[in-house]
């Protein structure tokens, strides 16, 4: 070996001895891409490698280029750095199934590794090549050699026998192992291979490590059917991950826990854990894991009877395992399909996927789904009555399950094929099947006897455990409680003292940013958004008391109160109309629009001075009020100063200047300040208005209408709920004067046609 690769692999050695808790990526590239792994692997696979295209490899032999911590050229990798990327693109590989890129991606991180004489580096990497063969290829034969050699390698090494890291190895190694040993029915050897993984944890000084252990052994309990251990051990899994706020684990614990109440029959329960478990899968878009979870809520929905729901979560499951190419999953759950549209007498289409079934299980191999489709194509030849072929079809069946040891299959079996001999009027073979039914069930209830066993012996050590705990706590509370008075006096002063300090600042601040915020808030409610002047919701406020004080002063002059008569309290309002503004928008756009129309508002604001005031009533229509103190003024007057102000600006931005006018007085009736409220005098002046734009439909230019009672009109003759109809009862008995700058009579009836329904 020479100097240089002695010393490259001196300081990788040194640099993993330095923690053994999660691996520290150097490169915040891949520390990001590891992060997305669980949660979005198609995202960690796209980072990596743009991170290996976008970057050239250094040369191994300059010592510069090839330090662990060390890669302050962003234009080269590290071969180190390489190799992590390579690994990551590996795990990403076989999260999306994709074994076959997977094994490629980490036989080159391996190649590389030994190139540059990586010794914990190429362990790591051939760690991730056993998994791999076991989590995609269920290759057991394979890893369990892949793990012997790395063993091996470890205790040849004195070097990385002298590392914290190499535990992480060791304590990985053992976990594969013992997930393998529990996959494969060997029980008891799962259950050593945890015990000494879990010696492990406590060195490995890693949050996630004790989630990953508790979800492996509770899974393991699960599939061996010890439900209260593997209970026990999910639970806590699931809120450790929650404590931590692991969102990935939380949705792995959460499937599990869902398995395990569907198996014990709480279905409440496992719907609810499977939901959520579901949302985050299909969130990030994790088809294996997304279409697992379908297919148990699927299996749920079956065991309550809601046989339509049960198909489309089958069926949704299907899609996703037949995107990811799982004959052995498809066949499974084509077999699911089946059951559930045998129980809903729907024997063409239980038919069809009972073939779909064998096909699959055939080209993967899978013998015991084969065998269960035998079954259930038993049960279906017997519900349609074929009980001869029913019963040839469950003996071979079940035969075939003997041969493997299933006894789950061989219950369903015997079960349906004792209800087929029944059938038969064959008494005697259905009677020697429900036997070996009862036989085979005892077995079953033994096992489950002596799992309830070493969980009671679990739970008493438990219980030990935890009073022990419960006593040292007490003597621990008492021994802080004196520092803890003593403390907690010294920081109360020190912090009343801080927090009223803090709290009269901060309510000072706080008042003087609500008091700015009201004000904003208060000009922007009573402003019309688009022309800035005052809008409608400032007029319906600010009318009313403007009314009613002039009609206090009118009374208080009618009653002799005061001496002159308030000519100046009188108020004259104008609602006008401009068209062009409408079709500002439709001819020059919509920012053309607002511009235009933000413009005028400021030309009017800035020509309407007090005591005259002007509201945005509504689209392209104003209300002008002012003191009307000279009853002698004619209309036509106000009606060309308001043409006069509207054309100032309407002509100079070359548009139409036409405007529809309406105008009236306030007091409306003389004779009786207070008959006419403001929603009623609003209503007159609309009246007015629409009055001149319907004269404007045959007139050129602009128009306006003006409406005024006689002196003498009595108040009774508008004391209705419809000034509307009141008005032009008044127009048509001479009560209410209307003056128009057309010639022509106005037809009041056709203008409000409403009206005349109104009784």
């Amino acid at each position: 070996m020479s100097l240089s690769r002695w010393l490259v692999s001196a300081l990788v050695i040194l640099a993993a001895s330095f923690t053994a808790h999660a691996k520290i990526y150097t490169t915040p590239i891949l520390a990001d891409a590891n992060e997305l792994l669980l949660t979005s692997p198609e995202k960690s696979l796209e980072m990596t490698n743009r991170y290996l295209a976008q970057r050239r490899l250094s040369n191994p032999k300059e010592l510069s280029r090839v330090h662990v911590n060390d890669e302050t050229d962003h234009t080269v990798r590290t071969p180190l750095n390489t190799i992590n990327a390579l690994q990551i693109k590996a795990r990403a590989y076989s999260l999306l199934n994709q074994p076959e890129q997977a094994i490629r991606a980490v036989r080159e991180a391996e190649r590389l590794a030994q190139d540059n004489t990586l010794a914990f580096t190429i362990l790591e990497t051939r760690l991730i090549h056993a998994q791999i063969f076991w989590e995609n290829l269920k290759n057991n034969a394979t890893a369990l050699r892949m793990l012997d050699k790395i063993d091996q390698d470890i205790a040849k090494s004195e070097a990385l026998q002298l590392t914290k890291q190499v535990k992480v190895l060791q304590y990985q190694s053992m976990m594969l192992r013992a997930e393998i040993a529990s996959s494969l029915d060997q029980e008891a050897d799962a259950e050593k291979l945890f015990t000494q993984a879990k010696r492990y944890l406590p060195s490995l000084e890693e949050s996630g490590a004790m989630i990953d252990f508790q979800l492996a052994l509770g899974q393991h309990y699960l599939r061996h059917q010890h439900y209260d251990l593997a209970l026990d051990q999910l639970l806590s899994s699931h809120w450790l991950a929650v404590e931590q706020e692991n969102n990935a684990m939380v949705a792995q614990t959460n499937l599990a826990l869902a398995d395990l109440f569907e198996q014990r029959k709480v279905f409440d329960r496992a719907l609810e854990h499977a939901t959520q478990a579901g949302e985050f899968f299909e969130h990030f878009n994790q088809a294996r894991p997304l279409a697992k979870t379908l297919a148990l809520i699927a299996s749920i929905y079956e065991q309550q009877g809601r046989f339509n729901l049960a198909l489309v979560h089958y069926f949704n499951a299907l899609d996703q395992e037949t995107q990811l190419n799982h004959d052995a999953r498809s066949a499974k759950l084509r077999l699911n399909i089946a059951r559930v549209y045998l129980q809903l007498y729907n024997y063409p289409k239980a038919e069809q996927y009972l073939q779909h079934t064998r096909q699959l299980a055939k080209q993967s191999g899978n013998e015991a789904i084969q065998i269960e489709s035998q079954l259930l194509q038993g049960r279906l030849e017997l519900a349609q009555g074929q009980t001869e072929t029913a019963v040839s079809t469950l003996q071979a069946g079940l035969i075939a399950a003997s041969r493997i040891g299933d006894r789950d299959l061989q219950l369903m079996g015997e079960s349906v094929l004792s209800h087929a001999f029944e059938q038969q009027n064959d008494y005697y073979n259905a009677l020697l099947s429900q036997r070996r039914f009862e036989q085979l069930f005892s077995s079953k209830q033994e096992d489950q006897a002596k799992s309830n066993v070493a969980v009671f012996k679990q739970q008493q050590r438990m219980l030990e455990r935890s009073l022990l705990l419960e006593e040292m706590e007490r003597k621990q509370f008492e021994s802080d409680k004196a520092l803890y008075k003593q403390k907690n006096i010294s920081i109360v002063l020190f912090s009343v003292l801080s927090v009223v300090l803090i709290v009269l600042l901060r309510r000072h601040q706080t008042a003087k940013m609500f008091q700015e915020r009201l004000q904003r808030l208060r000009t922007e409610f009573y402003t019309h958004p688009r022309s800035g002047l005052r809008n409608l919701r400032m007029l319906t406020i600010r009318l009313p008391n403007s009314l009613q004080q002039s009609s206090a002063n009118f009374e208080q002059w009618h009653l002799g109160e005061i001496i002159n008569e308030p000519l100046s309290d009188r108020l004259r309002f104008a609602l006008f109309e401009v068209p062009s503004l409408k079709q500002i928008y439709l001819e020059h756009g919509y920012q053309k629009g607002l511009e235009l129309e933000r413009q005028f508002g400021e030309y009017l604001k800035a020509q309407v001075c007090k005591p005259a005031r002007l509201y945005h009533f509504s689209d392209a229509m104003f209300l002008y009020i002012e003191p009307n103190s000279r009853l002698e003024t004619a209309p036509e007057q106000l009606a060309d100063s308001i043409q006069q102000l509207v054309d100032n600006f309407l002509i100079k931005h070359q548009l139409d200047n036409r405007v529809r006018i309406g105008m009236a007085e306030y007091p409306f009736l003389p004779r009786a300040y207070t008959a006419i409220n403001d929603h009623e005098l609003l209503d007159i002046l609309l009246m007015a208005a629409n009055a001149a734009r319907l004269i404007s439909k045959t007139e050129p230019g602009s128009q306006w209408v003006h409406l005024s009672a006689i002196d003498a009109a009595p108040a009774a003759s508008f004391a209705c709920d419809n000034i509307r109809k009141a008005c032009l009862q008044g127009i048509d008995n001479g009560l209410v004067k209307v003056q128009s700058s057309s010639t022509e009579d106005i037809i009041w009836n056709n203008d409000h046609e409403s009206d005349k329904n109104v009784s």
